[in-house]
């Protein structure tokens, strides 16, 4: 059962490691996705340990066990919490973007909102 754990552990930070170089900071820098060396199949790339899912205005990563998201969000003052799963930026970045944890995944989206 240890294991299992630790696999899981393992694959919920390689998750988040893949959304945050793929789509977080991307989005908080205002600048697209990063797909350098993804295949593209319709709305999802391939590629990576976890695939990403660009739709107009919003990128996600999916395909594993999420963590809590005010845990990986720590990190970063700039976000505050406005759902059970979901922070937004607040001051530094124009329009805001809402991060949100889903059953299986990460997903960042612009909304219409200025800081």
């Amino acid at each position: 059962m240890g294991v299992t754990l630790g696999v899981g552990a393992a694959s919920a930070d390689e998750m988040w490691a893949v959304f945050e170089a793929r789509c977080l900071v991307p989005y908080e820098h205002l600048v697209l996705p990063d797909t350098r060396g993804l295949t593209r199949d319709g709305d999802i790339w391939t590629g990576a340990a976890f695939p990403l899912t660009l739709a107009p205005g919003s990128c996600a990563v999916t395909g594993g066990m999420p963590d809590d998201l005010a845990i990986r969000l720590a990190s970063r003052d700039e976000y505050v919490r406005v759902g059970a799963a979901i922070w937004q930026s607040t001051t530094w970045r124009e329009p805001r973007i809402e991060v949100e944890a889903l059953a299986d995944g990460y997903l960042v989206r612009e909304t219409d909102l200025e800081s």
